[in-house]
């Protein structure tokens, strides 16, 4: 007869390997979670591809997206939203954000806020928005 003692490491082993299966399929439903869900909000925010994101670690790509949704929930996305290529910066969508910034101070107050508007319905990086307000604050 086994005792208890002998029982733990197979025990131990046996609830390891459910541990790392059931990291795996939450990884899995959380992945595809995130798929629909930026596939809700590309059709929401007028088909800007979210999942091109090219700044910032997974956990602040994940916070912005969140606030990109909330924003538009909030505030509704309309028509008013200039298109990327209208933009006064060029490739504007394929820029990290401190490219942006470093751009912002040699723009007009009207081009800043084209893009103002565009980052709050599309993008929602909170380093190009506080830029934004920093240079608006400093305005006549």
């Amino acid at each position: 007869m086994t005792t208890l003692l002998d029982q733990v490491p197979a025990a131990f082993e046996r609830v390891r390997r459910e541990l790392v299966l059931a990291r795996f399929i939450g990884k899995l439903a959380v992945d595809q979670g995130v798929r629909e869900l930026r596939s809700r909000v590309d059709d929401l925010v007028g088909g800007h591809d979210l999942s091109q994101e090219t700044s910032g670690d997974a956990s602040e790509s994940e916070v912005e997206l969140t606030d990109a949704i909330e924003t538009s929930m909030d505030n509704g996305v309309t028509d008013a939203v200039p298109a990327a290529e209208d933009l006064a910066i060029a490739d504007y969508d394929h820029l990290p954000a401190s490219d942006v910034v470093a751009l912002l101070d040699g723009l007009e107050p009207a081009e800043r806020s084209a893009i103002e508007t565009y980052e709050r319905a599309r993008r929602h990086r909170r380093t190009v928005l506080g830029k934004l307000d920093q240079l608006r604050g400093g305005e006549g």
